[in-house]
């Protein structure tokens, strides 16, 4: 069976829809979901843990 590697599908990371992943809007199937994406980062409901030596180290 051959498959054609341009018509791989992939996952929206925000509803999980099938996308072709030479879209524009990679890694989301949309503009609307990579904008519900920025909202959440703006909203802080997404977290990136570190610890306070990690921050000392940049400083």
């Amino acid at each position: 069976m051959i498959t054609d590697t341009n018509k791989k599908k992939n996952r929206c990371i925000t509803c999980n829809k099938e996308f072709n992943k030479n879209d524009k809007t990679k890694p989301f199937c949309s503009k609307r979901c990579s904008y519900i994406d920025l909202n959440n980062w703006l909203e802080e409901k997404y977290l990136v843990i570190g610890d306070i030596e990690d921050y000392e180290k940049d400083n």
